[in-house]
């Protein structure tokens, strides 16, 4: 853990392009980083990118070992396909195609061309970084550990599941949107459009291991990750952020596109997913 934080500390300086203070070592910049985040909010981040971070190295060394763990997935998986019937299948499905590229691609764009067009040229840099690093991480990860899902829906890559693209990307996509949504918000408007947020991704998070497609590790792990992605590269963009008033326009466009792409996609392939998850 004592390793973690050292290179927690050494990627935040790089990310948010701090130089230490010239007086004492690296106090200068950390002065800096308490008076601009906070005390609460530092301690928070560092948290949840530490915790993230030990949770997922830890929940990929017991599925490599076989630990109980995997026992675990198991006894879930064959509880809640004993629980599944055809109405909430079809909730499920329609929620699960809420994570799909088809609708986190449109949203991602819809975000990034807002951005270009407010001249928020580092907000773009660091959208950009946090899903191509998700999306290669998830990949990559895939590549290696070669975990095959509990059913076999996928082909390729897409056969292998871990950990959850779904639950990555959607903790990433949506969970940074948070961020740059909330800015400059009331603590009230804020603290909804987290609670929103969070409900989507979980219900598309629990969504893919109620239709059996994912072993629960995979969720936790996906989300784990995700979650000290998203918490690292918040802290390190607030802490050059100049435009704290945020953007009215963002959450609109974002909302409107996020609806438009998932109404689309739900009514194009729900039939076609409903067969494809069927029990």
């Amino acid at each position: 853990m004592k390793a973690l934080s050292m290179l927690f500390s050494k990627l935040l300086r790089q990310f948010s392009q701090m130089k230490p203070g010239a007086e004492v070592g690296n106090e200068g910049g950390w002065r800096f980083v308490l008076r601009r985040t906070g005390v609460a909010r530092l301690a928070a981040a560092v948290l949840l990118v530490l915790g993230g971070v030990w949770l997922f190295l830890g929940i990929l060394e017991d599925i490599l070992s076989g630990d109980p763990l995997v026992t675990v997935d198991r006894m879930l998986h064959t509880a809640l396909q004993g629980l599944r019937v055809p109405l909430i299948d079809h909730v499920m499905v329609a929620i699960s195609a809420l994570g799909d590229a088809a609708v986190t691609i449109p949203v991602a764009t819809a975000v990034l061309i807002t951005l270009l067009l407010r001249r928020e040229w580092r907000s773009a840099g660091y959208w950009v970084a946090a899903i191509a690093a998700a999306e290669a991480s998830v990949k990559l990860l895939k590549l290696t550990v070669q975990r095959s899902r509990p059913v076999s829906v996928y082909e390729g890559i897409e056969s292998f599941s871990f950990p959850s693209s779904h639950a990555t990307l959607s903790i990433v996509v949506y969970g940074f949107l948070t961020y740059l949504v909330c800015r400059g918000r009331q603590k009230e408007a804020q603290f909804r459009i987290v609670v929103t947020s969070s409900a989507v991704i979980g219900l598309i998070s629990f969504s893919r291991i109620y239709l059996g497609v994912h072993w629960f590790s995979d969720i936790l792990a996906g989300l784990s990750l995700g979650m000290a992605w998203v918490a690292f590269l918040s802290v390190a963009h607030h802490l050059r952020d100049r435009d704290t008033r945020g953007s009215p326009l963002l959450s609109v466009v974002a909302l409107v596109t996020f609806l438009t792409s998932a109404a689309i996609h739900i009514a194009l392939h729900h039939s076609v997913d409903f067969v494809r998850y069927a029990m």
